[in-house]
């Protein structure tokens, strides 16, 4: 390495481009965790420097100590290589790419407020700093960074001479018609933030003056331009009757030239960068284990001089670029939202990269090893980094079946219910079959009904939970994948051969015992319940005679057809109360049953909830008549009839018949 310490302004002196390569993650820096204390440390070491300014009128420079210099981090780059009459010279970032990027954004606003000032010697220094002095058929190499894809859009624009405020609030708007909110890119977040700063301080208000504004709610300047920023098209600025002052400007590019220290590594080629990737990570935002993939298969790709672009265009551009949902203007992104499965959070990349690494180690793993998993696998043989994107890629569009379900298929009936019975350790399992067989093929239909079997007859019948990582992933997945075995019939045949209460895989008749008499709902389990309740009604209407399609309806609610406060439509006996024990035997027999399947059906928002409390004779009216289910249907033969035990039990019954074909047992 060649070591250095350069200001600021030094980084983008020379007429070359910091190139942030593919396997690089985005720009990720916010406004209030690294913008706003990055200002912060600037009008700091900005009043530093006035104070040993007027020190030193008063005494003599000679006399004071040093004015201390802020240290900026480091910054890790290549060799500048490439050049000519069509291009520059082009350094590859390895890490500091958030610092460089942020800097140059700074510069860029800075660039667009003091032009009005008309100071040829600023806008001169500023050009410089800004863009690659030369006549370029490509604009790009203009450009002091090149980003990755995902902002590459963004620094264009950005880096548009004769840009200001009110242009950028335009073309990246925080709001769409109707109010929809929209997210502006952090990049444009960053440029937005210190347009406003900038001309603010130029004008003698300091971001942590408090706003005038009377909605302001006693917000510092700082604050209000953020949540402005987050929520207004216009972006709010400080009102000031006091012109631009020149002498702040150049005391502000004073203050950047040398109040700021930056540690520069320039590798040589014995250095690997991968290794000094991992390891440092200074002051921004902590890698996540996807960003660490992806850097790692791209710098893979480029030390076997492939095509790089190509190969992030068909297989990583929608992990990055992919907006979220109801949003169309790509500025949130489906996979940077958070998500749960199980007891795990995390983005929902960084989730299915976790997944992805289970099912090649065929072992489990914590989160935070993600990573180094992956790369112990990775060395462990000759790979190949085209195929593997393409894996990942092909995993991803089945992974989001399981984060938003769509339930017009087998795979999407399936990824729903396992996300309302809250089950995701299967997932690697389920990833293995679809890279032997097409999601829509009968055997991934077979695959799929036995993994399901197996998951709902064990909450039927109350066994744990708790092994089911080791079943799914280290049993089942490890010897299938060992055995090089991927048909359902050996799935099924594995799953048959497990034993013990904490895996085993329950027969039709402890089936039968705990579908008729054990109580199911509790509360907080009604996702799950209502699990079941779907998964009967689509059996119910699968002879293809009624259109309607109760999976999606995102409103149905699990309902007690005997109140959960039984007692007043149901009294017990005179029997009963005569005997203490048999009267507790009662009371537990019907809270038992109150809870069973046969008691529970689904009702949507069109139902009264001021009748769930009512007596039968009362509420079967109103479930036959407003309810368009199937599954309801059965109470229309009930008129005039009590709803009893006898009731509930002959209707458990009659809804095992489905529950059978729907989840076939084990022999």
């Amino acid at each position: 390495m060649r070591p250095d310490k350069l200001s600021v302004p030094y980084l983008f002196q020379k007429s070359e481009q910091y190139m942030i390569p593919l396997f690089q993650r985005g720009y990720v820096w916010t406004l209030r965790d690294q913008i706003l204390p990055l200002w912060e440390d600037l009008i700091d070491r900005m009043d530093a420097l006035t104070e040993f300014k007027n020190n030193s009128a008063k005494v003599g420079s000679k006399k004071l100590k040093t004015w201390r210099k802020h240290f900026l981090g480091t910054v890790v780059v290549g060799e500048a290589k490439g050049g000519g009459r069509e291009a520059v010279p082009a350094r590859e970032v390895i890490d500091g790419q958030q610092r460089i990027t942020t800097l140059q954004i700074l510069l860029l606003a800075l660039r667009d407020v003091v032009r009005p000032l008309q100071d040829e010697w600023l806008d001169d220094e500023l050009k410089l700093l800004t863009r690659n002095r030369g006549r370029f058929s490509d604009t790009r190499h203009a450009l002091k960074v090149w980003p990755t894809h995902v902002g590459r859009d963004v620094m264009q624009a950005l880096a548009h001479t004769g840009l200001n405020l009110e242009t950028v609030c335009t073309q990246f708007p925080a709001r769409g018609a109707g109010r929809v909110k929209f997210e502006r890119p952090l990049m444009v977040q960053a440029y937005l933030f210190f347009h406003v700063m900038l001309t603010a301080h130029l004008r003698g208000i300091r971001h942590d003056d408090p706003a005038v504004e009377p909605d302001s709610e006693s917000l510092s300047v700082a604050e209000t331009v953020i949540h402005s920023i987050e929520q207004d098209n216009a972006v709010w600025q400080p009102q000031s009757d006091q012109p631009l002052q020149v002498n702040q400007a150049h005391l502000l590019f004073e203050t950047l030239k040398d109040g700021f220290q930056i540690m520069w590594l320039e590798l040589e080629d014995e250095d690997d960068p991968q290794i000094i990737f991992e390891t440092l990570n200074a002051r921004g935002a902590p890698l996540q284990p996807s960003d660490l993939i992806r850097n790692y298969l791209f710098l893979q790709a480029t030390r076997k001089q492939e095509n790089v672009d190509l190969l992030y265009d068909q297989h990583w551009r929608p992990f990055d670029e992919k907006p979220a949902e109801n949003n169309k203007t790509g500025g949130e992104r489906f996979w940077r939202q958070d998500a749960r499965q199980g007891r795990v959070k995390s983005v929902r990349l960084d989730l299915l990269l976790h997944h992805v690494v289970a099912l090649r180690k065929c072992t489990d793993l914590k989160a935070a090893h993600v990573f180094e998993e992956f790369k112990d696998w990775w060395l462990a043989d000759e790979r190949d980094t085209a195929s593997e994107l393409e894996r990942i890629s092909t995993l991803g569009r089945y992974f989001e079946q399981f984060l938003q379900p769509i339930p017009n298929s087998a795979l999407g009936r399936f990824c729903r219910r396992m996300q309302l019975l809250d089950t995701a350790t299967l997932t690697p399992l389920v990833f293995y079959f679809l890279e032997h067989h097409p999601a829509d093929s009968a055997e991934m239909a077979q695959v799929l009904r036995d993994l399901e079997s197996y998951v709902v007859r064990r909450f039927i019948c109350g066994e744990t939970t708790k092994g089911y990582t080791r079943i799914f992933i280290n049993k089942l997945l490890a010897d299938l994948a060992q055995a090089g075995s991927y048909s359902a019939a050996d799935l099924r045949t594995a799953m048959q051969s497990l034993k013990g209460d904490s895996q085993y895989w329950l027969d039709d008749d402890t089936f039968h015992r705990a579908w008729c008499n054990r109580a199911l709902y509790r509360g907080r389990n009604s996702a799950q319940v209502r699990a079941l309740l779907e998964a009967l009604e689509f059996s119910l209407n699968s002879d293809g005679k009624q259109e309607f399609n109760p999976l999606l309806e995102n409103n149905l609610t699990v309902e007690h057809v005997m109140p959960q406060k039984w007692q007043t439509h149901w009294p017990l006996a005179a029997s009963d109360k005569t005997n203490s024990t048999d009267e507790t035997e009662t009371i537990a027999r019907r809270e038992r049953l109150l809870q069973s399947i046969g008691n529970l059906t689904l009702v949507t928002a069109r139902f009264n909830a001021t009748l769930s409390n009512e007596a039968f004779a009362v509420k079967r009216p109103e479930i036959t008549d407003s309810s368009l289910l199937r599954l309801n249907a059965y109470f229309q033969r009930m008129e005039g009839r009590d709803w009893d035990e006898a009731a509930i039990l002959a209707r458990s019954e009659a809804l095992f018949v489905h529950a059978r074909k729907i989840w076939p047992g084990p022999a």
